[in-house]
Parts: structure tokens; C-alpha cells; sequence
């Protein structure tokens, strides 16, 4: 009951207001084994692929999260070597509830024209938890850019089917998640997350390690996407924001009611901005949203 609006604006504005010492989270409980894993299909049906998932997840139960990435196959042990590095569109899916519930409910997906790979079965959630750590090095190269969009007209999708495969670097990747579900139902402002009712969230994700002569290619492939982008954008989710962005993209993360809302906390609690390594929300200003400009460098 202490300082309501500074715990308000830490659930979502984060270390733009403090430092926490402390945790106490709330579990929900799952598994401890899931009907999950990765489906994959041929590039030339990407278009078709995104339509019928489109149709598939609207009436999708909460218990069912998916990504849709469009990537190329890692060398991973538990796929055929004649997938390695092939490019595919894959869903991915897990299903935090009864097994048998969970087979009906990817029923359709898995049967969907014919997949080159179905991965889809009962394991450990851990175990999915942790499936692409391996495909994430520390030391490689990043460059992303990111989004939310609404529910996947064909014209969305064939934005993004055009776009997702045009890489150089089989590295990188385009990954899509959908939202909705618990999140949504949640009253806008009721905390400070914004855009609550996009229906996914897109990543363009660049990666080549160190060496690979591919930076300014897939530097230029991610901001060409984004931009392909422009008339359907929706907001963005702040951890998704990169080193490089427009300012406004931190006001674009929290909507401007909830990011008007912060700025006033901010400048009760921090008015110099010395919490501003970060994205950053300056103090009362409602234009002042960049990463690093902040009062009270140092």
C-alpha cells in the first residue's frame, strides 16, 4: 500500500525509476510435461502457411503459445541432416495444459499440407524452455528491429512472406508470437504495459558471427523489413527496442496515456533522470524518450 504509483510505474517502466533488491513472484503452475515443439514446412508455402495459421490461432485455447519463425534449419542433433540448414517456415508450439487436449488442439496445424518435419510431442517443459540456447552465442553479432502488429490480413502477410527470406546470413531470422489471451484482458493502464489488445509481435533478427562479411547486408535486410512494415506497426514491446531507435519508439512501447502517466512518476521519484541507461522515460516530458540523452549523465 506504500507509494502505489512508484510500484505501478516499476511493473513495466522498470530501472527508469529505481533499483529493486527484491522479488516475490507469483507462479502459475505447468507441466511438469508439455506437448510442445517445432513443425516445419517448405519456404513456397510460407504465404499459405501464415494465412491458414491466421485462421488456426484466432480461436486458439490460452493454454496454446506459438511463434511463427522464418528461418534456416540448425544443424541440431534431433533434426535429419538433410534439413541442416535449409531454409523453412516453422510454427513452433507449446500447450500448457492436458496432453490429450493438447493433440486436439494442434490437430489441424500438424495436418496442414505436409510438413517437412512435425517435432511436436510430449517433453519436458525445461527441456523446451531451453531447446535453442545452443543457436544463440555469446560473442556472435545482433542487429534487430521489431514491432507489433494486428490480426494477419493476405496483405500483411505477403509483406511478410516477401521480406522474410531475403537475408544473406543463415543466422538470422524472422520470428512472429502471437499475443492475445491473458494479456488482453487486462484493463489498458491498469499497469504500465502498453498495447494490450495487438494481436502478435514481430522480430527481425540479424546474426553472423564474427568474421562473416554480412553487416551491412543484413543491417540493411532488417530496417528494409521494418519499413515494409510501416502502415501496419501497432506499438512495439519495449524489450524488444534496440541501441539505435527513433526516439518516439519508447512513447510507441507504452501508449500515450501509460507512457504520460511514467513521465509524471519519473519526475516525482527521479527528476534529475539519474536512472536513464535504460529506455529511457525523462521526467515530465512527454517528447523526452531516448536511451541515452537523459539529465544527470555522468
Amino acid at each position: 500500500d506504500e507509494h502505489p504509483d512508484l510500484f505501478w510505474a516499476l511493473r513495466g517502466g522498470g530501472g527508469n525509476f529505481g533499483v529493486v533488491t527484491s522479488f516475490e513472484f507469483r507462479l502459475h503452475p505447468v507441466g511438469p510435461t508439455v506437448l510442445a515443439g517445432p513443425i516445419l514446412w517448405n519456404t513456397s508455402d510460407a504465404g499459405e502457411v501464415l494465412r491458414f495459421y491466421r485462421d488456426f490461432i484466432r480461436d486458439a485455447p490460452d493454454e496454446l503459445g506459438t511463434v511463427v519463425k522464418f528461418c534456416t534449419v540448425p544443424p541440431l542433433s534431433v533434426i535429419p541432416e538433410e534439413l541442416h540448414w535449409r531454409p523453412v517456415v516453422m510454427v513452433g508450439a507449446c500447450y500448457a495444459g492436458p496432453i490429450e487436449d493438447g493433440d486436439k488442439a494442434l490437430r489441424p496445424l500438424r495436418a496442414f499440407r505436409t510438413p517437412l518435419l512435425d517435432l511436436a510431442g510430449p517433453k519436458p517443459y525445461v527441456v523446451f524452455q531451453s531447446a535453442l540456447d545452443s543457436t544463440v552465442i555469446h560473442g556472435w553479432n545482433y542487429y534487430w528491429k521489431a514491432t507489433h502488429l494486428p490480426a494477419l490480413r493476405d496483405d500483411l502477410t505477403d509483406v511478410i512472406a516477401g521480406h522474410a527470406f531475403s537475408c544473406s546470413s543463415p543466422r538470422s531470422y524472422v520470428a512472429m508470437f502471437h499475443l492475445k489471451g491473458a494479456v488482453s484482458r487486462v484493463a489498458e493502464g491498469a499497469t504500465a504495459f502498453g498495447n494490450r489488445q495487438a494481436s502478435h509481435a514481430i522480430i527481425v533478427h540479424a546474426a553472423w558471427r564474427p568474421g562473416e562479411d554480412f553487416s551491412d547486408r543484413e543491417t540493411d535486410w532488417t530496417r528494409g523489413f521494418l519499413a515494409a512494415l510501416g502502415r501496419f506497426r501497432e506499438g512495439v514491446y519495449v524489450n524488444f527496442l534496440g541501441g539505435d531507435e527513433d526516439p518516439g519508439r519508447v512513447r510507441e512501447a507504452y501508449g500515450d496515456s501509460v507512457f504520460d502517466r511514467l513521465a509524471d512518476v519519473k519526475s516525482s521519484y527521479d527528476p534529475d533522470n539519474v536512472f536513464h541507461h535504460n529506455q529511457n522515460i525523462r521526467p515530465g516530458l512527454s517528447s523526452g524518450v531516448s536511451r541515452s540523452d537523459g539529465a544527470g549523465d555522468t
